[in-house]
């Protein structure tokens, strides 16, 4: 007994603590809004500079590092903590004299040292670009409605097609912070995105969305984005795994889209992105020694990756480059051809066949370019020629499964390419412009338009194809038929086997949980 009387008063202490404390805070808050003054006019604004002000890097000190209570000076663009006496940013407003500065979470604007808030409709834009934002009448006019833009330095330049700035071999991920643009659904969501107030906010999911909506936002000061927060986050999450080193946008999508998935997973386990990327796979395995003894499974993917043939040993001339069609490739998932893979152990050999039993809005087909023999990665250059419009799966869908699946087609909306050697090439992306209906190629900050006759000459090696029935809101249908079950079920994961380690795809985020 005694011992619970001291718990209840130890708990009742700490309440009234916490009550002190909340009614402290909230008089401090309530004085700091009455102390500070407003004024219309300030003789400073004619100071501020617009052409140096970049909302993209981290808001941080610039002495002392912090993130807490930052101000930015709108004179040189510079971070400092702080807004009263011997604070950073009062010490440099006094050194430099710069005198108009804004914090840079909530927008407002001040003038150092004399301590008042300045009100003034010229600097909207400036607010703005610190964290722009779209209704949703805006989001769903992004598919239909051709907008351009001007940068301040007179740089032309077309909101959601623009280029990204490489940060230490970031093309890698410049491509599929490009691809993700191109998924409506996706993409409608992250720019309405707002961090729940009664949590702390999700670093990668946050910046992500802020980085879309700078991509779009069409008062932009300059003609170029730079994803520095996004990576940080990416890096700090990954533990540096996909950070100032070049990798395969592959294993970094996976990762992106498994970490998407647990952190919009809803309380059934669904989620957008299974939504939006998600199909199914039959499996039909059997010893290489029996074929006879056949056992079914279905497998749910995000990625379909396509095997392409051997490079030829002899060729007719040091320029023949080899062509294979992409219908000869997804030839793979007609049921009916066989792929031959060592077992777990390696002990025996499985026979596997593939069909597809339920396909998502956005089809993801990633071309098995690399391969690592015991030495090296070797590139397969063949070209893959593929439709951009009209792709028709049905013939590759489970007869069983087709009244499940009434929209079979498809058109293509990104395109991932590699150019180079294996280890030191590059990545870029072509995507398809709905508004203007024009290819652009997008490469780092250089962004061209490009012939749709082009975009099928490129070393494709991942290509996302959007189904015809996704509307230009984002919305799409959803068949809720019965699809027929089968025999066995194994372990979901990647339609078809990469080479790596299990435990390797898993640190990948390739196998979808």
């Amino acid at each position: 007994m005694p011992e619970e009387d001291e718990e209840q008063q130890a708990k009742r202490a700490r309440a009234e603590e916490e009550e002190e404390e909340a009614e402290r805070l909230a008089k401090k808050n309530k004085r700091g809004s009455a102390e500070v003054p407003q004024r219309l006019d300030c003789p400073y604004l004619g100071t501020i500079n617009r052409h140096v002000l970049d909302f993209d890097f981290e808001k941080l000190c610039s002495v002392s590092l912090s993130g807490e209570n930052v101000y930015v000076d709108l004179v040189d663009g510079k971070f400092f903590q702080g807004r009263g006496k011997e604070t950073n940013a009062y010490r440099h407003a006094l050194e430099k004299s710069h005198y108009v500065w804004m914090n840079v979470v909530d927008g407002k604007v001040f003038c150092i040292p004399d301590g008042y808030e300045v009100v003034d409709k010229s600097l909207e834009d400036i607010k703005f670009n610190l964290a722009p934002c779209f209704d949703e009448e805006e989001i769903e006019q992004i598919s239909t409605k051709v907008r351009y833009a001007k940068a301040l330095d007179g740089t032309d330049y077309i909101p959601g097609c623009i280029g990204l700035n490489n940060i230490c071999n970031s093309d890698y991920e410049n491509v599929i912070v490009q691809v993700l643009c191109q998924v409506v659904p996706l993409r409608n969501y992250l720019l309405a995105y707002e961090p729940p107030k009664e949590r702390k906010q999700d670093p990668v999911l946050s910046t992500l969305a802020d980085l879309l909506r700078k991509m779009y936002n069409p008062r932009n000061f300059k003609g170029l984005v730079s994803p520095h927060e996004f990576y940080q986050a990416i890096g700090h999450k990954t533990a540096k795994k996909f950070y100032s080193k070049q990798q395969d946008p592959v294993a970094f999508f996976s990762w992106l889209m498994n970490y998407l998935h647990k952190k919009l997973k809803a309380k059934d386990g669904s989620s957008m992105i299974h939504d939006v990327f998600q199909g199914e796979v039959q499996v039909k395995m059997s010893p290489a020694t029996d074929e006879a003894r056949v056992t079914e499974s279905k497998e749910k993917t995000i990625l379909m990756t396509l095997e392409l043939p051997d490079e030829p040993l002899f060729k007719d001339n040091l320029d023949f480059i080899p062509q294979v069609p992409l219908f000869n490739l997804l030839e793979k998932f007609n049921g009916e051809k066989a792929f031959e893979t060592i077992a777990k152990g390696g002990e025996s050999r499985e026979i596997r066949r593939y069909c597809l039993r339920r396909i998502p809005p956005y089809v993801i087909f990633v071309v098995k370019r690399f391969r690592n023999n015991n030495f090296f990665i070797e590139k397969n250059p063949t070209i893959v020629t593929f439709p951009l419009k009209g792709l028709d799966l049905r013939d590759y869908i489970h007869p069983d499964c087709q009244p499940a699946n009434p929209e079979t087609k498809y058109d293509l909306v990104a395109n991932v390419c590699h150019d180079g050697k294996p280890e030191k090439g590059t990545y870029k992306v072509q995507c398809f412009h709905h508004p203007t209906s024009q290819w652009f190629e997008l490469h780092d900050l250089r962004v061209t338009p490009v012939l749709p006759q082009m975009v099928a000459l490129t070393e494709s090696y991942v290509q996302v194809y959007q189904r015809q029935d996704v509307k230009t809101d984002g919305s799409f249908g959803k068949f809720e038929m019965e699809i027929p079950d089968i025999s066995a079920e194994v372990e979901t994961g990647i339609a078809a086997e990469i080479e790596m380690a299990p435990e390797d795809l898993a640190e990948a985020g390739i196998i979808i949980g």
